[in-house]
């Protein structure tokens, strides 16, 4: 889904900021926040020093948080690999797409690394060293490796 596709399903609202910044963050609406109601997510941007610098952000993020929440069956062919020499960077534009395609491909086989690794001609120590660059990401590789091993964490 493109930015202008998702900002068009998202609701978007603007709030003030709070903490540093002074007058100006105080008097200026530059805080923005997604809401995108089918999935039940919102996110927010107030980092930056302008709407349309934190609307970005909160896109991104939003994608990001779509790519861990909802999965799909996995279409053939598998979309190639958007990094190059088995490495991709969090900010390129086409991570969130990999990921989501990733666990997709992972939800499929009972969270194996293996398949989903194989699917983008990588290895799979190589796919789970990407993931580990996004927190969230990893997050979710634990749960997924928790629930499919039966590892459950336990309340004490």
């Amino acid at each position: 889904m493109s930015l202008d596709q998702l900002l068009s399903a998202c609701t978007l609202k603007g709030f003030q900021g709070s903490g540093p910044g002074g007058q100006h963050r105080n008097k200026t609406n530059t805080g923005v926040q997604l809401t995108l109601r089918e999935y039940n997510l919102e996110i927010k941007s107030s980092e930056g020093r302008s709407a349309k610098e934190n609307k970005v952000h909160a896109l991104h993020r939003m994608q990001m948080a779509l790519a861990l929440k909802v999965r799909e069956t996995p279409q053939e062919p598998e979309m190639p690999f958007p990094g190059s020499n088995g490495h991709i960077q969090t900010s390129n534009p086409l991570f969130p797409l990999f990921v989501a395609h990733v666990f997709d491909r992972m939800a499929q086989k009972n969270g194996d690394t293996k398949e989903a690794a194989k699917a983008f001609g990588l290895s799979p120590s190589a796919l789970v060293k990407i993931l580990r660059q996004s927190k969230p990401c990893a997050e979710k590789l634990q749960s997924s490796r928790n629930h499919n091993s039966g590892n459950q964490p336990q309340d004490s």
